[in-house]
């Protein structure tokens, strides 16, 4: 009877070693199994809106310019010494333009003066002041921020140009003197002229408010 029941025990055993192993043995399988599995992606191409360098004249578009910015001067030369005097008058014509392929843009362009108000310039038609300092006779200005009225469009294929640029001379008064020639603020004999360019239409085709194109332009020159 003992001997049957040692049996009995040893027969479990047997069967519960077996068990462990089939265990094991499948958890060492399915440590190797390759599941089934996908990865999937989409790439979508993005192209960036920009406002794009002009590469031809403002007043001949068969002439090729090169310039880095959007302003371009065709009456101003560098290598000529502009000497001020009472009573001169110096060409200073500043376009500003985009080039194929831009966005329509608001378009704000900001003088600095650094002389007194006896240097002034006439604005063009097509341009008004939104701030900006008087000059020393009645309809000129000295310095401020000026937009352009109509903006610049439909770039799509071409150069687009102000009609007009913000000012087509640079004068001092006849009664101007050596002290109103004097440098003010920025350290250079100059007149720095600064172009702002604006979207004008937010990415669902509707038209920005220009009171927030404005603002964006006070705020582009610290005003």
């Amino acid at each position: 009877m003992k001997h049957g029941k040692r049996e009995k025990q040893s027969n479990q055993k047997t069967i519960f070693a077996i068990a462990l192993l089939l265990i094991s043995v499948v958890l060492v399988v399915s440590g190797t199994i390759a599941w089934l599995t996908k990865t999937s992606s989409v790439s979508n191409i993005f192209t960036v809106g920009s406002f794009e360098n002009p590469s031809t004249s403002p007043t001949n578009p068969e002439t090729p310019i090169s310039i880095d910015g959007n302003i371009y001067e065709p009456s101003w030369n560098k290598e000529e010494e502009h000497k001020l005097i009472p009573a001169a008058t110096f060409e200073k014509d500043p376009y500003v333009g985009i080039g194929a392929g831009s966005e329509d843009a608001a378009v704000y362009v900001y003088v600095e003066n650094s002389f007194s108000n006896k240097v002034y310039f006439t604005i063009n038609a097509g341009w008004e002041a939104v701030e900006a300092t008087e000059g020393f006779k009645e309809g000129t200005y000295t310095s401020g921020l000026f937009k352009y009225t109509e903006g610049l469009k439909n770039a799509a294929d071409s150069d687009v140009w102000t009609s007009q640029p913000l000012f087509s001379e640079v004068v001092t008064d006849e009664t101007a003197t050596a002290e109103d020639f004097t440098v003010r603020d920025s350290g250079e004999l100059e007149i720095k002229v600064s172009s702002f360019l604006h979207q004008t239409k937010d990415s669902d085709g509707t038209e920005i408010p220009e009171e927030t194109i404005e603002q964006a332009a006070k705020d582009a020159f610290g005003i």
